[in-house]
């Protein structure tokens, strides 16, 4: 019998793997969201540049690690060969995207700088040297603002931008290329004076479509917890059909003042599901991330939300309450102020002790 039960599980786990694992004729070509070679860029229709991203507006993405960035990219074989891009940043301070300048790699990029002011997005059309690294921009060397279409939109607790850049300008601080790669692209995400930088990637324009699957992160936090609590995290991640994507690796990070702190990277379950504890020292707001990667057949998603931890309560009531406001009316009226005098001290007493009959102040030594 024991035996049996054993065949019966590894069929079963056999049957799951079959399942889940993509075949070599699958309908579903396989997205390089992986990225272990290129990124690529394929042709599609144009994107409408809302601040809303949708699933068959853009055919591949990259999720940064070090800037906590999501791009998304569309190309087109126009005489500018413009590139149609969507940023999903966790800052609405500026986040910039640097493209390889020129066909042949001399350290220049064509930068790119988008922010939030408001309700409304503002882009920087610079240029970023590789002699003398620092944004530059355009119009101050005599080049021209290229960005066009510039949208940013508040998301949940992200900002997402949709613009379009040339990647042939016939400005000489932009973008000159002229052949399909594979040229450098960089992620940069500012806070006040410092940044924080992506490692180089590398991107090919112009290649069959290489669509993934659509993915989405879901995030759950607790509510009411108090600081150096355990507060257990519950992420989700699901297919653009709403199910479950079982045993892949979600990581979840947490903004700081210093930068961003990597809580734990996890497996999904059977139901896409996994959780992370994470308990947080001081009471306050944190912005908590969860972001897929993406592998192949499946692109990157990421998604942020706040944890409040609110201020643990005063054990000490000095203020009478319920049947003890009563009482302390009828002493006062009664008694006169002498007479309250004496019960407010009661009182005090009374609020000193914790229900064991030991003084408040040697709570924390209990277990």
């Amino acid at each position: 019998m024991r035996s049996m039960v054993t065949v019966l599980v590894l069929a079963s786990f056999l049957l799951l793997v079959a399942l889940l694992t993509p075949m070599p004729n699958s309908p579903i070509p396989a997205a390089s969201a992986t990225h272990g070679g290129d990124i690529l860029c394929p042709s599609r229709p144009d994107p409408i540049h809302d601040g809303t991203i949708l699933p068959e507006e853009y055919a591949e993405n990259f999720f940064d690690p070090r800037t906590k960035t999501l791009i998304y990219f569309n190309c087109k074989q126009d005489a500018n060969r413009t590139m149609h891009l969507a940023l999903v940043s966790p800052r609405n301070e500026w986040t910039e995207i640097r493209f390889q300048a020129t066909n042949e790699w001399n350290g220049n990029f064509n930068a790119i700088r988008v922010s939030m002011s408001g309700p409304s997005a503002e882009g920087l059309d610079g240029f970023v040297e590789g002699t003398a690294p620092g944004f530059v921009d355009d119009q101050t060397l005599g080049g021209t603002y290229d960005v066009a279409g510039l949208v940013g939109a508040m998301g949940r607790d992200s900002y997402i931008y949709e613009f379009a850049v040339p990647l042939l300008s016939s400005d000489s601080y932009d973008s000159q290329l002229t052949v399909n790669g594979s040229f450098a692209f960089q992620l940069v995400l500012g806070n006040g004076e410092t940044s924080a930088e992506s490692e180089p990637q590398f991107l090919q324009i112009g290649q069959l479509p290489a669509s993934g699957l659509w993915t989405s992160v879901e995030l759950s936090l607790p509510e009411g917890n108090l600081p150096e609590d355990a507060a257990e995290m519950l992420v989700s991640l699901r297919d653009n059909r709403s199910r479950p994507l079982a045993f892949r690796p979600v990581s979840v990070f947490v903004r700081t003042t210093f930068g961003f702190l990597d809580v734990e990277t996890v497996l999904t379950n059977e139901q896409g599901v996994a959780s992370v504890l994470y308990a947080p020292r001081e009471a306050g707001s944190y912005l908590v991330g969860a972001a897929f990667g993406g592998e192949s057949g499946l692109l990157a998603s990421v998604s942020w939300l706040q944890l409040v931890l609110s201020s643990p309560t005063s054990d000490l009531t000095i203020l009478p309450s319920g049947d003890l406001m009563v009482r302390a009316v009828i002493v006062l009226v009664v008694g006169g102020v002498w007479g309250a005098y004496a019960y407010s001290v009661l009182v005090v007493r009374q609020a000193l002790r914790s229900k064991e009959g030991q003084p408040v102040g040697k709570k924390g030594s209990q277990e």
